[in-house]
């Protein structure tokens, strides 16, 4: 189901007049007489996309059914979702107690316990090298965002012009020329 509110770029909780506007912008944006020739196909695409979207949104009445509908698409992805998980979830377990389990599958609440126990060891395993996985890309992407910053800083600082406004900067700032003569 098409999200009409991201097809505006608006909130779902916009005003008509917000959602007036936001289509006006993008109906002028990618209107295809004002698009090159290559652009066009994907422009008139774009602009139905966005009269269909702006009829809807714009009509107090469909709207309200348009909410409802989406309301529902939402909570049957979380079901989904939901089910996918308590699968997975099922489909681990069923693994630890075929490995652990007794032959005869005829397991003791004692065995069962050992296997729940194995299991929510595993999980928790599982958990933290998630998390950490995580926390590595957030730790890579800032230092992309450091490096390309220290890139630019560096590739300013070797343009002749700029090179002479940083150098009058970094004199006249004690601060800053005592941090750069103790790094240096």
């Amino acid at each position: 189901m098409k999200n009409y509110y991201e097809v505006l770029e608006v909130n779902e909780n916009a005003s008509k007049e917000v959602i007036e506007k936001a289509y006006k912008v993008l109906a002028k944006k990618y209107h295809p007489d004002l698009q090159e020739d290559k652009n066009k196909k994907a422009a008139e695409e774009k602009i139905k996309v966005l009269n269909e979207a702006y009829e809807v949104l714009s009509d107090p009445g469909k709207k309200q059914s348009y909410d409802a509908k989406l309301q529902r698409a939402r909570e049957e992805e979380a079901r989904k979702k939901e089910m996918q998980h308590t699968a997975y979830v099922n489909n681990v377990q069923s693994f630890y107690q075929k490995q652990y389990g007794s032959a005869n599958n005829a397991t003791t609440q004692k065995e069962q316990k050992k296997i729940n126990k194995k299991f929510q060891k595993e999980y928790k395993k599982e958990l933290l090298r998630l998390r950490a996985i995580g926390f590595l890309r957030k730790v890579g992407a800032t230092c992309l965002v450091l490096g390309i910053v220290f890139l630019i800083g560096f590739l300013i600082y070797k343009i002749p012009a700029t090179n002479k406004w940083i150098q009058d900067i970094i004199n006249d700032n004690p601060i800053l020329k005592s941090m750069i003569d103790a790094i240096s």
